[in-house]
């Protein structure tokens, strides 16, 4: 596969602690400089915010995954704040799922 037909994505699990989780993508996932949404969702800030279709669309998908508390979002990075009884491995195959289906290619994650 191409570079072009794929994304990039590097997980920092660095950052933050245990419940933090950085996801660093190669292609713009948003519009706006950085906006940081609770979860469960609030469907009225997220339909004034300036995060543009693909945000939109992200936040949509992963308001439907048990376990997150936050999601900071930028063009190039997601930020996720897991609840402390959820493990990110009951997590993670889900949030790269939602990745896939919105930017509509198969996510390639880099060492």
């Amino acid at each position: 596969m191409a570079a072009y037909d794929t994304l990039l994505v590097k997980i920092d699990k660095r950052s933050g602690g245990s419940r933090y989780r950085l996801y660093n993508v190669k292609q713009r996932i948003c519009d706006s400089a950085l906006e940081v949404f609770d979860f469960p969702l609030d469907i009225v800030a997220l339909r004034y915010s300036k995060v543009g279709y693909l945000g939109h669309e992200l936040l949509i998908k992963l308001n439907d995954v048990e376990g997150i508390e936050r999601i900071d979002i930028s063009p190039y990075c997601l930020c996720i704040e897991k609840n402390i009884v959820f493990n990110w491995e009951d997590l993670e195959a889900d949030i790269l799922f939602a990745i896939e289906t919105v930017v509509k290619k198969p996510v390639v994650l880099k060492d």
